[in-house]
């Protein structure tokens, strides 16, 4: 995060609104495909991890590292000619260009699946010096490619985005190196069955999260206000290191976490969860109080327009918390189908929120959606669950 935020000002310096809004165009598609190119292998092998001896675990993440590999790559050519078929059939009148973007949005997917996994397994086995220098490492790594391609030579959003391509693609070549025993060992065909079994309710589920962190870019993109779409996008950005906070807090408290709820320990997960929130809302509230300030230093004083969506978008990344939070307690406890019935509920009421909020407000009508939308679906989770399990309560007297 240090390593981005020394780099930033140096970015907007070289970055036009019309490059932001060019980079957040594709972003905004990652939500969409990622769940499908990853196939949520990492929440399977975080869920297995406390289920099998060391043994069956070494055959789990051969099978995992080899799907991460070759299924992906499929996945994102696939995927690739979609987005393709996207914006030539359903998007012609777009004024950002397909090539070279679409490549590298896309690739850059599955060339990041090892090292998300290597970092996956070392914050299982609590190895955090280890993660701490993968991180930096990847931090470094992307930090001196964009420099390069956006400050020496600028070159603007194709920069930016060639820098992250690059930087997966060498570190996908060390995460295959490094991982390389895995490879030789047997793919378990079974073991890659039961993973699909597990997680296609979540990879629909996730891929249906699009719709409330992506779908405002893709719908506020067709106003033609490339501009202005330029300096939400950098709202986007800036709001994005509380996430990196967010992040920093749920990988140490995950595998504490997950070991209550699946020992179904409910004190010790209602602590842990609370201290996750309390130290979460702690942060969006200090980052709405000093966002003008931030913003200036952080844009070097180009985009100070941005501030009044950014403080907007910072309580996203705790109403996004708290949802996700709720999920992760509805997957461990093992209602996925269930995960994925709560997200087309609110799926379908995000995309008429976005629709008269954006309609009414346009980018600040986007804004207060990110918010409202997350809260919304985490009130429809918390209702549908207790119900549910209400329902299996009764069944089960009755049956008694």
């Amino acid at each position: 995060m240090a390593i981005k935020v020394a780099i930033n000002p140096f970015i907007a310096l070289n970055m036009r609104p019309e490059d932001y809004a060019i980079v957040g165009f594709y972003g905004s598609f990652n939500g969409l495909f990622s769940p499908l190119i990853y196939f949520y292998a990492f929440s399977y092998y975080i869920k297995r991890y406390f289920e099998v001896d060391e043994v069956n675990r070494k055959f789990l993440k051969a099978t995992i590292l080899q799907s991460l590999v070759y299924f992906s790559i499929l996945i994102s050519i696939i995927t690739f000619l979609g987005l393709y078929v996207y914006m030539q059939y359903f998007n012609k009148g777009s004024s950002i260009k397909f090539l070279p973007y679409a490549l590298f949005s896309v690739f850059s997917i599955p060339l990041s699946g090892i090292i998300t996994f290597k970092l996956t397994d070392y914050k299982m086995e609590r190895k955090s010096r280890a993660f701490f220098k993968l991180s930096v490492y990847q931090g470094i790594v992307s930090s001196a490619l964009t420099i390069l391609l956006v400050v020496f030579l600028k070159l603007g959003a194709f920069g930016l985005m060639s820098a992250t391509f690059l930087a997966a693609l060498l570190l996908f070549m060390y995460g295959i190196y490094s991982e390389r025993m895995f490879f030789t060992e047997k793919f378990d065909l079974e073991i890659f069955k039961k993973m699909l079994l597990f997680v296609w309710p979540l990879i629909i589920g996730a891929m249906l999260h699009f719709f409330t962190n992506g779908y405002d870019r893709v719908y506020l993109e067709r106003t033609g206000n490339k501009k202005e779409l330029g300096f939400y996008v950098v709202a986007i950005q800036l709001v994005a290191l509380i996430g990196v906070f967010q992040t920093a807090i749920n990988n140490t408290f995950q595998p504490d976490l997950y070991k209550a709820l699946v020992n179904r320990n409910w004190r010790s997960a209602f602590k842990y969860i609370s201290v996750i929130l309390f130290i979460l809302l702690s942060i969006v509230i200090v980052f709405v109080l000093i966002a003008p300030f931030l913003v200036d230093i952080l844009t070097a004083g180009r985009y100070v327009y941005s501030t009044k969506y950014a403080r907007v978008l910072a309580f996203s990344q705790f109403t996004m918390g708290l949802y996700f939070l709720i999920t992760e307690i509805t997957i461990v406890m093992g209602y996925t189908k269930l995960t994925l019935f709560n997200k087309i509920i609110g799926v379908v009421a995000t995309v008429y929120l976005y629709s008269f909020l954006i309609s009414k407000w346009n980018f600040m009508g986007a804004a207060y959606g990110n918010v409202i939308s997350y809260m919304m679906m985490t009130i429809i989770n918390i209702i549908i669950l207790t119900l549910w399990i209400k329902w299996e309560n009764r069944k089960k007297r009755r049956i008694c």
